[in-house]
This record gives structure tokens, sequence and C-alpha cells, in this order.
């Protein structure tokens, strides 16, 4: 009887040993957390500068004439093509009228005296005097000619009348912020190309060139973007803002494109390689403006400060890791530096 009790004991402890360290394991295997992890890859990318701009005509030109007058006609309304050449504004000819009359009458005085000259009955200097007459009655005769009419120096679109027929058109600016200063009773714009301008900070001055591509997007066709290059850029800075201003010139085939249209303008720079990680791996601490991720070596997990590159997709270039590191993707928020992880598989 003592010898059967005796078992019983015996085998109740054997239980309960094994019980205690099935627990211990357990707890043991529930204290490591398991956390999916991600490869850091080295991949090639093209970095990318984006700038805020606005759209203005490749040429604008305000026409008119260097002599005030009437209005009489104006031959194109607002949005009509015109080639160059055309003509455009015809002005009052009395001016015109009164130089011709002058000039005829000095021209026989002229013709006159050449025929004395050839009989040797005038000197050399009246007729020196009456030819001088004769060439400036005609020189302004000619100025004042063309000063009745208006023709298009390129070919473009007729944006706007800033004079109507009747008016007196005088020397005096148009004052329209952003686009041509000067005098006119028509402004002419050439629209296909157009150019985008915008201001780079001095700092990426050396990342700019010429003939670099970019891509523009415009507020007003959503969903479109628009091939172009950088056609030049100013070889000298604002003392205020201190950048320098670049051109864009895009095709505007359709003229679909107006001017002071509100641009995005994005420079893709030259290839280069860095290291990405799943965006999802990287955390930062509340109230810093440092970002961190954990890699995995040996299981377990260290604490790694990056320094971010550039975000595409669900992916993001860093810096402060090497290509092939195991990094934790899912999990990350369990684990502290040093600790021992579980991988998943």
């Amino acid at each position: 009887m003592k010898a059967k009790e005796l078992f019983v004991v015996a085998a109740v402890a054997v239980a309960l040993a094994a019980c205690g360290k099935k627990e211990s394991t357990q707890q043991q295997e529930s204290s490591t957390p398991v956390v999916a992890v991600a490869l850091a890859t080295e991949k090639e990318y093209t970095p990318q500068l984006t700038y805020t701009g606005t759209v203005f005509a490749a040429r604008e030109a305000n026409l008119g004439a260097s002599l005030p007058g009437k209005v009489e006609r104006i031959l194109f309304t607002e949005g009509q093509h015109v080639s160059k050449g055309d003509l455009i504004v015809e002005l009052s000819d009395e001016m015109l009228t009164q130089a011709q009359i002058e000039y005829e009458t000095i021209k026989k005085d002229y013709e006159r005296v050449s025929r004395l000259r050839e009989k040797g009955s005038i000197s050399e200097m009246e007729y020196d005097h009456i030819r001088a007459k004769y060439e400036a009655s005609k020189a302004k005769t000619e100025m004042i000619r063309k000063n009745t009419q208006v023709h298009a120096p390129f070919s473009g679109v007729l944006v706007e009348r800033m004079m109507e027929e009747g008016e007196v058109y005088f020397l005096n600016p148009g004052l329209e912020p952003g686009y041509s200063m000067r005098s006119g009773i028509v402004r002419l714009m050439q629209l296909d190309p157009v150019r985008i301008e915008f201001e780079v900070n001095e700092k990426q001055l050396s990342d700019v060139k010429v003939g670099q591509k970019v891509t523009v997007t415009l507020d007003a066709f959503v969903g479109e973007s628009f091939a172009g290059s950088v056609k030049s850029i100013k070889p000298m800075l604002s003392t205020i803002s201190r950048t320098a201003t670049a051109e864009v010139s895009i095709a505007n085939p359709n003229t679909r494109i107006k001017p002071g249209m509100y641009a995005n303008v994005t420079v893709m720079l030259a290839p280069q390689k860095a290291v990405f990680v799943p965006i999802k791996s990287l955390y930062r601490v509340a109230g810093t403006a440092q970002d961190y991720l954990f890699t995995v070596t040996d299981g377990v997990a260290n604490q790694v400060p990056v320094e971010r590159i550039v975000t595409i997709a669900d992916m993001v270039a860093v810096k402060g890791i090497s290509a092939n590191q195991q990094v934790i993707a899912e999990g990350k928020n369990r684990v502290t530096d040093g600790q021992a992880v579980t991988v998943k598989k």
C-alpha cells in the first residue's frame, strides 16, 4: 500500500514538473515579438525638383505707332490669328496729307534748282540747301506714312484691343502687371510654343541646367501633363528672394494653354542609386524630426537613425543603412532596441 502511494506521488510530481517546464517555455516564446521583415534594396531612380510657375507667351508685343493719331480702323478682333506682315491697324492720315503736299512742293523746287545747277546759274551752296530740304521732307513723309499703318511683326494671336476705333492714340504705357508695359493699340502674342517662368533657389542652381527635361502640370487640365525642357536661366539672382528666373518651353499647337495660368514644373535630374525600404518600416519619435527603423541581425532588432531622400509610391530611399539588410516592416511598435525577435516566415 505504501509503495503504491509513493508511485502515485512520484507520477504527480513528474506531471507537475512537465507542466511547469511547458508554461515556462510558452512564457519565454510569448515574450519574443514576432515581426515581418523586408530586404533593403539598392535601386536606380531619377531625382526630381518641383517648382511653381506662371505661363507666358513665347513672344508678345503691344503694337502702336511712334506718332500720336486717331485710330481709324482695327482690322482684327480679339482671339484672331494674324500672320507676320498683316495690316492690323490704320490711323488717321491728316499729317500724312500735309507732309505729302509739303514734299511735292519742295520736290518741284529741287528739280528746278537741279536744272539751274546744270547750267551753272546757281551756286553749290544754294543747291545743297534745297537738296537737304528735299531729302528731309521725303524722309518725313515716309516716316508719317509708316505710322499711319500698324503691321504684325510676327505671327500670333491678337489677345487684346487696348483702344477702340475713333480714340486718339498717345504714347502712354499700358500698365498691366506681369505683361508688356509698353504703349500700344493692340496686344499680339505668339502662343505656340508658350514659356513658363519659375524661380530657382540659389542652393539648387547647380542642379538645374539648360536643356534638362521637365514635366509640366496645369491646374486647368487635371490629370494631364506636358513635356518640355529648360530653355534658359537668368545669369543673375534677385536681391530680395535670392532666386534666379528659369524658363521652360512647351508646345501649344491648339493654344489651349493660356498666358497667366498657374503651373507646376518638375525638373528631372540625372539618375542616381539609393537604398530603398518600405515606407511603413520607418517611424518617428513624437516631438522630433528624426526618422528611425529597425534592422534585424542574428535575431536581434537594432534601432538605426536614417535620413529620407525621396519617396516613390510605397518605398522610400534612405541614408544610414546598406543594401541587403533586413528591416522590420511589420511589428516595429512591439520592438525595442537590442531586443530578440522572431522573424515571421
